[in-house]
């Protein structure tokens, strides 16, 4: 407060909450509850394969609680620390299914969740221009990632020409849209 401020008079009666705390916490830890059932199932996905399914739904049920968080509060982390965990969940919960196979689909869904989360944010005030970037580099080399496994095509010879190309376009495209 500066000397050319008025001075300014608060006046408080009293805080108090509706309801009492306690001291001292009764009961179980909750998040000590939570370490325990959490090392119990990495445990078990490691003899069941049931269990890596449960594990991989547990995932992705945290995943899709962050990204709803980040939704409701605006909190760009908690979205995008959301999206990861439920593409790398989703992934392998399609694999314990048996519904894809090979490497990179772990990569691919994160790739497209940043792109897609990034393309969705784009509203005035928020630039979509580094998550974009990173959400489709990441799809891109999933995606040659699962090619590679599924086809047997050598396509680690393209990943450095591909990303140069793409790269390229994000160049120019950030020039045109400076103008």
């Amino acid at each position: 407060m500066s000397k050319q401020d008025s001075p300014r008079i608060v006046r408080s009666d009293g805080w108090s909450y509706e309801g009492s705390w306690s001291s001292r916490k009764s009961g179980v830890p909750l998040f000590g509850l939570f370490l325990i059932v959490f090392g119990l199932m990495l445990v078990a996905g490691q003899f069941f394969t049931w269990a890596q399914a449960s594990t991989a739904a547990f995932f992705m049920a945290v995943g899709v609680v962050l990204i709803g968080v980040g939704i409701r509060d605006r909190a760009d982390l908690a979205l995008y620390v959301g999206v990861f965990i439920a593409a790398l969940a989703l992934s392998d919960l399609l694999s314990a299914g048996s519904l894809i196979h090979g490497d990179g689909w772990g990569t691919l869904f994160v790739g497209v969740g940043f792109a897609g989360t990034a393309v969705v944010r784009s509203s005035p005030g928020h630039r979509i221009g580094a998550m974009l970037v990173l959400g489709v580099v990441l799809a891109v080399w999933g995606a040659i990632q699962v090619a590679e496994t599924s086809l047997s095509f050598p396509t680690s010879k393209l990943v450095g020409p591909i990303l140069i190309v793409l790269l390229g376009f994000w160049i120019v495209s950030r020039r045109y849209r400076a103008r």
